[in-house]
C-alpha cells in the first residue's frame, strides 16, 4: 500500500476523532451547566442550547447559552452569559428587582437600589465593592437587566442579548463587573470548584437515583394496573429526616364499545397512563396518625381558634397526641406557611403536592424539621424517643407545587367526612 493511499485512509479516521473529541466535549460542557446554582440548580430536566464561547477583549472567557428548565421547578427559559472569575466563591445573587425563584440565601442590606443574597454579609460587602457596584451600576444604566450571580469561579447573567452587536456590548459592560472583583481581598472566601454534577442548589446532600422501583412498596403507593415505574427520583439526608421525591407511573385497560351507523357494535381495548407524586420524610422514630387536610383516618379534632379549624382539617387516632403537639405556637406556625396536605403516621410523613417539583420537595423538607422542632420536649418523653436537632429556619409560603391545592388567599379545602 501506498504512503498516497494511508494518508487518504487516516484522514477519515482522524475527521472522526475530531467529531468525537467535540461531542464529548459539548457533552462535559452541558454537564458542568447543569449542575450549577439558580436557575442551574432546579428542577428535573434541563437543557442548554445555543452555546456560543470566546473571550472578551481584555481576555476573559466567557459562554452564553440558552437555559431552560421545562420540569420539576420554576419555569425558566433565557440566555445566560457566563464569564469566568479569578477564583471559585461561595454564591451570591444581585439583581434590581425580585430575586431569582429558587434562591435560598438569606438577604443582605447593602445598596438600596440592589437585592442581594448571600450566606455571609461580610463576603458580600467585601464582594460587592465600590469598584464592582460602580460596574453593575454602568451595566444597568446601559438598559441591561440587572439579575446577576457568581456561581463557583463564573460570574452569571440573566438575559443576554442574541443580536451579536448587542452582546458584544453586553459582554464589555460585564467585562468590566468580572475585573472589578478584587482576588485578593475575596482570598478567604475562596471555595474549592464544584465537580460537574446533576446537583440542587442549596441542597448539598441530595441525590438525582433516577428510577428505583423498590420505592412503590416502601411507601404503598398505588399497585393497581401495570407497568409499574418510578422517574426523578430524588434522595437527600436532610439534618436526620431523609426526604424523598419521585414520580410514579403506571398503566390500567378498560374495554369501550361503540356503536356504527348501521347498529353494530365495536369493542376495543384502550390503555390508560396515570402518574402520582410522592413528597416524603422519613422519621427516625414511629408517630401516631396525624393529618392535616390528609383523607380519611383517626377523628376530627377541632381547636379553640375556630380560624385555624375554618382552615384546615386535623385528623388524628388520638385527639391528646394532637392538643399536645398542634399548641398555639404550632397553629401560628401553620397559619403562616399554609403547608401542602400531609399525613403522618408511623416512620412516614406524606405530602400532597400538585407535582414533582424540586421548590416544593425543599419544602416540605424544611417543614418537617420546623414542624417537629416545634413539639414539647414532654411529648418526646412520652413517646420515649429522642429526636434529632430541628431546622428553625423561615419557610417560603409561595410554592409552585400546591398553587392548584390551596392557592394564598384562596378558601380551605374542604372537611373530610367525620
Amino acid at each position: 500500500m501506498s504512503t498516497g493511499s494511508l494518508v487518504l485512509v487516516g484522514a477519515p479516521v482522524l475527521a472522526v476523532a475530531v467529531v468525537v473529541a467535540l461531542v464529548a466535549r459539548r457533552r462535559r460542557y452541558v454537564a458542568s451547566l447543569r449542575s450549577r446554582a439558580p436557575p442551574f440548580g432546579l428542577g428535573f430536566e434541563r437543557s442548554v442550547d445555543e452555546g456560543v464561547a470566546g473571550s472578551t477583549g481584555s481576555g476573559v472567557p466567557f459562554r452564553v447559552f440558552k437555559y431552560e428548565v421545562s420540569q420539576g421547578g420554576p419555569g425558566f427559559d433565557e440566555r445566560v452569559a457566563s464569564l469566568r472569575l479569578p477564583l471559585a466563591l461561595p454564591d451570591l445573587f444581585v439583581s434590581a428587582g425580585a430575586p431569582r425563584p429558587g434562591v435560598r440565601l438569606p438577604a443582605v442590606a447593602l445598596d438600596p437600589s440592589l437585592q442581594v443574597h448571600a450566606a455571609d454579609p461580610r463576603y458580600a460587602q467585601t464582594l460587592l465593592s465600590p469598584a464592582v457596584l460602580a460596574a453593575v451600576a454602568a451595566f444597568g444604566q446601559a438598559g441591561n437587566r440587572v439579575d446577576l450571580s457568581v456561581d463557583g469561579p463564573n460570574l452569571v447573567a440573566v438575559g443576554a442579548p442574541k443580536d451579536p452587536d448587542e452582546l458584544a456590548a453586553y459582554l464589555g459592560l460585564l467585562d468590566r463587573v468580572a475585573r472589578a472583583v478584587n482576588p485578593a481581598a475575596l482570598t478567604p472566601y475562596a471555595v474549592a470548584p464544584r465537580p460537574p454534577a446533576f446537583d440542587f442548589h442549596g441542597r448539598p446532600d441530595w441525590v438525582l437515583v433516577g428510577s428505583d422501583d423498590t420505592a412503590i412498596a416502601r411507601y404503598g403507593l398505588t399497585t393497581t394496573g401495570f407497568g409499574h415505574t418510578t422517574a426523578q427520583v430524588v434522595r437527600g439526608e436532610n439534618g436526620g429526616l431523609p426526604v424523598e421525591g419521585l414520580v410514579h407511573r403506571w398503566k390500567t385497560t378498560r374495554t369501550v364499545t361503540s356503536t356504527d351507523s348501521q347498529g353494530r357494535s365495536h369493542t376495543r381495548t384502550v390503555t390508560d397512563h396515570h402518574q402520582e407524586t410522592l413528597a416524603a420524610v422519613t422519621l427516625p422514630f414511629a408517630l401516631p396518625l396525624l393529618t392535616l387536610d390528609g383523607g380519611w383516618g383517626g377523628e376530627r379534632v377541632r381547636f379553640e381558634s375556630e380560624e385555624f379549624n375554618d382552615r384546615f382539617t386535623i385528623r388524628a387516632a388520638n385527639a391528646r397526641f394532637a392538643y399536645d403537639v398542634i399548641h398555639p405556637r404550632t397553629m401560628e406556625f401553620l397559619m403562616a406557611v399554609r403547608p401542602p396536605p400531609f399525613r403522618m403516621d408511623g416512620w412516614v410523613v406524606r405530602f400532597t403536592v400538585a407535582g414533582h417539583d424540586s421548590l416544593a420537595l425543599g419544602f416540605c423538607a424544611d417543614f418537617a424539621h420546623g414542624f417537629l422542632a416545634r413539639v414539647p420536649s414532654f411529648v418526646w418523653d412520652d413517646l420515649r424517643v429522642t429526636p434529632p436537632p430541628f431546622r428553625t429556619h423561615a419557610l417560603s409560603v409561595a410554592v409552585p407545587g400546591w398553587a392548584t391545592l390551596r392557592a394564598p388567599g384562596a378558601p380551605p379545602a374542604p372537611p373530610s367526612p367525620r
